[in-house]
């Protein structure tokens, strides 16, 4: 991509070792702070039981709980995904740039500026994701409720949506031949609409109202995918479109003859059964369309 060639070795022994040091430099950083947020904690407690406020504060539904347990362990998780040795000086040159390639020139240089930022403080960004990540998943785990929890919500909405137009390049939902078979609208973007969800107050999660907003919102994307689909330009009525480049991509890769020879067969299957696939998956996205919106989880 242009202005994107970091021109770093992602298996460069100095910078290996130098982003291992940053970790682990700050790593006594993280430590003290959570030592001080620990002290700080225990001290607004007791004062919180000596002068105990009045009852009937609003309590964490169940399905709250779930998400912001379940996505602190994932975000935790991430993070340390992210401490992997490579990373410092591959994610902009292997992973970066190849997802922006096929966007528009303007989301490229948006992509560029995030890159840019990477590429030139490559150890300091690497290190401050993985802090960044494994944090925002200790604060929603350790907050259940009040203003630190809704801004634990904030926070992984935030990092998230950085994550989703710098990292996915806005989930690739500007690139040609957008469709839900090849990614669209991007994974990350699952964890900002989690991360508004739990900033929520908690008397937005005690009706039925939450839940059938966000049922009529998954069908309102059901229906975006299945005109994406249905779209003559994206080319999956004749050879299959971007479904079949990346299966085919994917064959030329170093692997086993057996498992490229399968993944080679199955792209020309994608390509001799092109109108049939598109419709079936058009059929497919409708009926999604019209279920989520008429489900009654809430």
């Amino acid at each position: 991509m242009p202005g994107m060639d970091s021109g770093l070795n992602a298996t460069n022994p100095a910078l290996v070792s130098a982003f291992w040091s940053a970790l682990l430099h700050q790593l006594f950083i993280v430590a003290a702070i959570v030592v001080v947020l620990a002290v700080a904690y225990r001290v607004a407690r007791n004062r919180w039981a000596a002068n105990p406020q009045p009852s009937g504060s609003a309590t964490e539904s169940r399905a709250r709980k779930f998400l912001r347990i379940g996505f602190g362990v994932l975000w935790i998780f991430d993070g340390l995904l992210q401490a992997q040795p490579r990373m410092a000086g591959g994610l902009s040159s292997q992973v970066i740039e190849p997802i922006a390639s096929a966007s528009p020139g303007w989301v490229q240089q948006v992509v560029n500026f995030g890159g840019s930022i990477w590429t030139y403080h490559p150890v300091q960004a690497a290190a401050a994701a993985v802090w960044i990540q494994i944090g925002i998943g200790v604060w929603l785990i350790a907050s259940a409720t009040g203003w630190s929890s809704r801004l634990a919500g904030l926070a992984g909405a935030g990092w998230g949506l950085v994550v989703w137009v710098f990292g996915e390049a806005f989930g690739g939902v500007f690139a040609p031949g957008l469709t839900w078979l090849s990614g669209a609208p991007g994974a990350v973007i699952i964890y900002v609409v989690v991360g508004a969800l739990i900033a929520l107050p908690l008397r937005a999660w005690a009706g039925p109202r939450l839940g059938r907003l966000l049922l009529a919102g998954t069908g309102v994307l059901w229906v975006g995918m299945a005109l994406l689909q249905v779209l003559p330009v994206n080319g999956f009525w004749h050879g299959g479109g971007t479904l079949t480049d990346m299966v085919s991509s994917m064959a030329n890769v170093t692997q086993p003859h057996a498992q490229s020879a399968m993944l080679s067969a199955f792209a020309s299957f994608l390509i001799s059964t092109a109108f049939l696939n598109s419709a079936t998956a058009f059929s497919w996205f409708c009926w999604e369309a019209i279920s989520w919106p008429r489900s009654r989880w809430y």
